[in-house]
């Protein structure tokens, strides 16, 4: 599929992760482009052994998660995109399933993919995740996730979907300040502003949870029921502005006065 790239951001080249980013590459369907994203201050890391099709960018500032895959995006031409994080795979018929919904669907800008939820040190199986759009009036139409249910449902997971290019740049990419709930931010933007988010009835994707030093390990460990509320309650305040407006009110501050 030639108008597909992948893209795996990659904030650390510790041994372990370099092998896991290996075997994230490797669920890659043949042929399709592999860009991962690191910071700047990582562009002297060598890497080795990954193919013709991976490149390597290092043009992001810092290694926040947002900022590494808005930079990434800045740098493609292909038509659409999908985000592999480096300790995550792609199921065996997830390209099959996509070019077929991109063929039947190409006004849709999100296609996002049903997950297989694991356990990251014993693969433990946890939970299915994105499910619910399949649910009987969860939404406005059966498959697709729309602004409404978005008002009262948060928890999808967007790693692993297909995102239409030019649509990514025409809502703003992810928020690079926007903590904890930058995705769940992105989708309210993305539909407040029309786009079509459908989820695929394949599973597309194998998602794994509880990794030592993780994005989401970080978040549970260092925030309190408040400082989290604060982010979904942010989110649902800025999804209406395309960019990001005074970051200092991106920040959780204790006892912070409104």
């Amino acid at each position: 599929m030639k108008d597909l790239v992948v893209i795996i951001p990659m904030h650390d080249y510790s041994k372990e992760n370099v092998e896991l980013l290996k075997n994230a590459v490797n669920s890659v369907p043949e042929g399709i482009r592999v860009v991962v994203s690191s910071p700047k201050a990582l562009s002297k890391k060598k890497t080795k052994n990954f193919g013709e099709n991976v490149t390597f960018l290092y043009d992001s500032e810092n290694g926040t998660f947002q900022d590494l895959v808005n930079v990434a995006v800045d740098s493609i031409d292909e038509k659409w995109f999908s985000i592999l994080e480096f300790d995550d795979t792609y199921t065996d018929i997830w390209l099959n399933n996509v070019e077929k919904h991109i063929e039947y669907m190409p006004d849709t800008s999100v296609f996002m993919v049903l997950e297989d939820i694991v356990n990251f040190d014993d693969k433990k199986y946890l939970g299915f995740g994105n499910a619910e759009a399949w649910a009987s009036s969860f939404s406005n139409e059966l498959g697709y996730i729309d602004n409404e249910c978005l008002q009262n449902y948060f928890d999808f997971y967007l790693t692993g979907s297909i995102f239409n290019t030019a649509d990514w740049k025409e809502i703003g990419g992810l928020k690079p300040k926007m903590t904890l709930t930058f995705w769940y931010e992105f989708l309210l933007r993305a539909t407040n502003k029309g786009k079509k988010v459908y989820v695929i009835p394949k599973i597309g994707y194998i998602h794994s949870l509880n990794r030592k030093g993780s994005l989401v390990d970080e978040y549970k460990t260092n925030m309190n029921s408040e400082e989290i509320q604060f982010y979904f309650d942010l989110a649902k305040r800025e999804y209406f502005f395309t960019t990001e407006r005074d970051s200092s009110k991106y920040e959780y501050k204790v006892n912070k006065e409104e």
